[in-house]
């Protein structure tokens, strides 16, 4: 699936993943995936929070859950939730663990 997924976008989005297995990108690289794939009518069922620590290990810890299943919106309405919770749950992230040492990613999971 990843190998798919990754070879969907764009090698400037794409290359910024940081699971070779799931496309998990930071927050400007999710929203331009999201973009890019709602442009080429690929929908977005979801995703879900990653961290990346700072010696480079990456997993859920204690990262936003995300959304859940999506497969009953259309493509437009599920990249329009996946934006608007991605941005909401970021900045969550932000005011409430401006101290954590990991990074907030988001894991999307896609038709291909």
């Amino acid at each position: 699936m990843t190998n798919t997924v990754l070879s969907l976008l764009p090698t400037a989005i794409a290359g910024q993943s940081i699971s070779k297995d799931e496309l998990v990108l930071p927050l400007e690289a999710a929203l331009k995936a999201i973009e890019f794939f709602e442009a080429n009518n690929v929908k977005v069922h979801g995703w879900e929070g990653w961290l990346k620590m700072p010696d480079g290990r990456v997993g859920h810890g204690t990262a936003p859950q995300g959304t859940g299943s999506l497969e009953a919106c259309s493509t437009a309405e599920a990249a329009d939730v996946c934006r608007t919770t991605i941005l909401e749950a970021d900045k969550s992230w932000k005011k409430e663990h401006a101290d954590a040492a990991g990074t907030l990613h988001f894991c999307l999971s896609v038709d291909v």
